[in-house]
């Protein structure tokens, strides 16, 4: 028994999945199982509608189900994802493969194959040397307009379905204007049928979100196709689909290939770890569990190095169905797995009821999605706490319509960065005036516009934020403007430095020009509330020698009594 113990702790250690597993019971198992059965409801026909989206077969988004569920319960390391098909990972990998197939099926299904293997191999890499924190370049701003601007693609990119007409253009505003323009060619049974289907599914949900609305919409629409016949009338229908387990093996691709998807793969693979490491905590606070992000990292390689061997495409969370997982009760992996073996027991003996289907009902299913991810709640809150940030989500939402979804993000990317940069080269500063709060003098900021002395040949100034090369001309700048309009009476500069945590050598250097300027001036420079990572720094560069170290001041307090005691300025209180 011990031995088995210590096998299983082994083995957990190489698949951690193993022990997220521990303390299901017969009752617990039945509330799994149901669960997964919900689960599976929802699940078939959002992955065909996926697989749609992503350009490939609809039973492909089932491949991708099949092989991310699996994967992902025995590499990761919440008790609640569930991964699979996903309208954004779809529409991505389609605006990354569509311009490298050249309008061949196999060739376009082996690039998407392909790229969810390059996403699961730079996954495990990022996991392996730690890369968690590269997600932390996608701010919120960036992330709610990347959100908005893809849902908006989804949904244009379902139109041509919803109205019966096949579109040339991919892009969002050619693809509306392309639509508007050919209005005349709606096949009006296509178009009834969609909206039917849309209104059902919105009823469906309002009615009770338990129920597995697409499902019952699909159960449906195969049966009014099969009895009137709609292929016969004009209405796009799925076709038939290969019954069986999809077969295990790499992509038919070239060098070339790999080096083609390898910028797309890379960007997937941050847009992806970085959904998935949010929802991942979200339901780890509910449930007071502790995920492992670079483990996380590496289960998210797993599935998508799953779903591109078995044929499918990029994996990635499922909110929608961890949610409903969640409210079932699921309560651990066991779900992800149960739902994958009814993915399979379908894919064996069920895959021809599709056959009939009408694709416009898949197209329905993906936009009734999409809506529930538009937030403009997110914008709301953005413009109420910082109209920068606002403004940059905007940016992204027009640059991922515009000129395309990663290079849009690419682009608003870099502009989070250079607002980054602009804010640490100009930060908040301030000149302090002491005031008294129940009977002990503080010193707070004041507007320098006021006055240009803390008190009498006195200027007490902070600086909040690391010196750096970034605002090294800043900190110089400013704090000469304060010395030229304090004049002649200035006799001390005190620098309050609580908020500098770090400063480098270019700091340092602007940090001892100006001691020297003030020195020929005649006017002293302290520094007050110094932490001890900066006592280091200035001992190291030679500040602390250079100023003295009787003039460096554990408070700002401190040094003002110490400036009245040298100077003879009568005290204040």
């Amino acid at each position: 028994m011990k031995s088995l113990s210590l096998l299983f702790t082994n083995l957990a250690r190489i698949i951690p999945g193993l022990a997220l597993f521990t303390g299901i019971n017969s009752a617990s198992l039945r509330t799994e199982l149901v669960a997964a059965v919900t689960v599976f409801a929802i699940l078939a026909p959002s992955a065909m509608a996926y697989g749609d989206l992503a350009g490939v077969t609809p039973v492909a988004g089932l491949y991708v189900a099949l092989g991310a569920m699996v994967m992902y319960a025995l590499f990761g390391t919440s008790k609640q994802l569930i991964l699979g098909p996903e309208a954004t990972s779809a529409i991505l990998t389609a605006a990354a493969v569509a311009p490298l197939a050249g309008g061949d099926p196999a060739r376009y299904a082996a690039l998407a194959a392909l790229t969810a293997i390059l996403i699961g191999v730079l996954a495990i890499l990022g996991g392996v040397v730690r890369l968690g924190f590269i997600t932390d370049f996608l701010s919120k701003p960036i992330l709610v307009g990347y959100i908005a601007g893809t849902t908006l693609i989804v949904i244009a990119s379902q139109s041509g379905k919803l109205f019966g007409i096949t579109l040339e253009n991919r892009d969002f505003f050619p693809q509306l204007f392309e639509l508007v323009s050919r209005l005349d060619e709606t096949n009006l049974l296509t178009f009834a049928l969609g909206i039917v289907s849309i209104l059902a599914l919105f009823g469906i949900r309002r009615i009770n979100r338990a129920l597995p609305g697409p499902l019952v919409v699909v159960a449906i629409a195969i049966a009014a196709s099969a009895a009137f016949d709609l292929a016969g009338r004009g209405v796009s229908v799925v076709g038939a689909v290969p019954a069986g387990l999809p077969a295990i093996t790499l992509p038919s691709v070239g060098v070339a290939d790999i080096q083609a998807l390898l910028p797309a793969a890379l960007a997937l693979t941050i847009l992806i770890y970085a959904d998935e490491i949010l929802t991942a905590r979200v339901f780890a606070a509910r449930h007071n569990q502790k995920i492992d992000p670079n483990q996380e990292f590496i289960a998210i390689g797993m599935a998508n190095i799953g779903a591109g061997l078995v044929q499918g495409f990029p994996a990635a969370t499922s909110s929608s169905r961890t949610v409903v997982a969640d409210q079932m009760g699921g309560a651990s992996q066991l779900v992800g797995l149960a739902a994958a073996a009814l993915t399979i027991v379908f894919l064996l003996f069920f895959t021809p009821l599709l056959a009939p289907l009408p694709t416009v009902v898949l197209a329905a299913i993906i936009i009734v999605a999409s809506f529930g991810l538009l937030d403009v709640q997110a914008f709301l809150f953005l413009r109420s706490v910082r109209r920068v940030e606002f403004r940059l989500a905007l940016v992204t939402l027009l640059g991922v319509l515009t000129i395309g979804i990663l290079q849009g993000i690419l682009f608003a990317v870099t502009l989070s960065l250079i607002n980054v940069l602009y804010r640490i080269s100009r930060p908040h500063d301030a000149l302090l005036d002491d005031v008294d709060v129940g009977g002990g003098v503080v010193y707070r900021g004041v507007s320098d516009k006021a006055t240009a002395l803390t008190e009498a040949g006195l200027v007490v100034y902070r600086f909040d934020a690391p010196r750096v090369f970034a605002n090294a001309s800043y900190f110089a700048q400013r704090l000469q403007e304060l010395v030229v309009r304090a004049g002649e009476g200035l006799k001390c500069v005190i620098l309050d430095a609580e908020a500098i945590s770090d400063f480098d050598s270019t700091a340092a250097e602007a940090l001892e020009n100006m001691d020297s300027d003030l020195d020929q001036r005649g006017v002293e420079f302290w520094i007050a509330r110094a932490n001890e990572p900066l006592r280091e720094l200035l001992q190291v560069t030679g500040l602390t020698k250079r100023l003295g170290k009787e003039n460096i001041y554990p408070s700002v307090r401190a040094a003002v009594v110490a400036y009245r005691e040298r100077f003879g300025a009568a005290l204040d209180g």
